[in-house]
C-alpha cells in the first residue's frame, strides 16, 4: 500500500480507536462510581439489588469493548495494531516531510512510539486473560462452559482485575493521544464526566425520601 494512503488509513483508524477508548473510560467510570458511593453511604443499598447488577451489566460490558481494543485480529482495527504501524510508517523521511516545527529530536520521537510497544508487551498477560474471558463467555456461549462453576474457574484461571481494567483503558487513550500528537501534531483532549457527583445526588434523593416515608409512619 502507498505510504501516503497507509498513513490516511492510521490517522482515520486512530481517531476512531482513540473515541471508543474515551467512551469506554466515561462508561467504566460509571460503574466504578457505583463503589465508590457505597463506601459512603448506606442509601443505595436500599436498592441494592438494581445498583449491583447495573454495575455487573456495565463492567461486562466495559470488558468486552475493552477487549475489542487489544484485538489482534488481522481483520480488526485495534491499538496493537495501530501502534506496530505508527512504529512502522514513522521514519526519518516522514519527520523531515512534516510541515511543523518539533522541539524534539526525531530519535527522540521515534524512542516515544518504541516505548509504547514495550509498554504493550508488558501488559501481555492482563490481554490475554481478557480475551479468553471473552472468547469463553462474553462474546460468546462457549460450549466448554456449560456452568456457573466452570465459568467461575475460567475467572480464577484466567482474572482480569478492575485495577488492570483501568490501567487498559487508560494505557488506551494515552497510547492513541501520543501516536496522534507525534504522527500529526495534534493534541487531543478529554474530560472525564464525575458520575460520583451524580450518584451521590441519587443517594441523597434516596436517603430524603426514606426520612420522609419513615417519619410518615411514626
Amino acid at each position: 500500500m502507498n505510504p501516503k494512503i497507509q498513513i490516511e488509513k492510521l490517522k482515520k483508524d486512530l481517531e476512531w480507536l482513540l473515541y471508543q477508548a474515551m467512551v469506554l473510560k466515561q462508561t467504566f467510570n460509571a460503574a466504578l462510581a457505583v463503589s465508590q458511593v457505597f463506601e459512603k453511604t448506606d442509601s443505595l443499598a436500599t436498592y441494592g439489588d438494581y445498583f449491583a447488577l447495573t454495575q455487573n451489566i456495565i463492567i461486562s460490558d466495559s470488558q468486552l469493548q475493552l477487549a475489542k481494543l487489544f484485538d489482534k485480529n488481522r481483520q480488526s482495527i485495534s491499538i496493537p495494531k495501530i501502534i506496530e504501524t505508527a512504529n512502522e510508517l514513522y521514519t526519518e523521511k516522514y519527520f523531515q516531510s512534516m510541515t511543523y516545527f518539533s522541539a524534539q529530536s526525531y530519535q527522540d520521537l521515534k524512542s516515544e512510539l518504541e516505548a509504547l510497544a514495550h509498554r504493550l508487551n508488558e501488559l501481555e498477560q492482563p490481554i490475554k486473560n481478557l480475551k479468553k474471558l471473552r472468547d469463553k463467555n462474553l462474546a460468546h456461549l462457549d460450549k466448554s462452559v456449560d456452568s456457573l462453576d466452570k465459568l467461575i474457574n475460567i475467572s480464577n484461571d484466567a482474572p482480569v482485575l478492575l485495577s488492570e481494567a483501568v490501567t487498559l483503558i487508560d494505557f488506551s487513550i494515552q497510547s492513541l493521544s501520543k501516536i496522534k500528537t507525534i504522527m500529526f501534531s495534534i493534541d487531543s483532549s478529554f474530560q472525564e464526566k464525575d458520575y460520583v457527583w451524580e450518584l451521590s445526588e441519587i443517594a441523597k434523593a434516596i436517603e430524603d425520601y426514606q426520612k420522609k416515608v419513615d417519619k410518615e409512619l411514626e
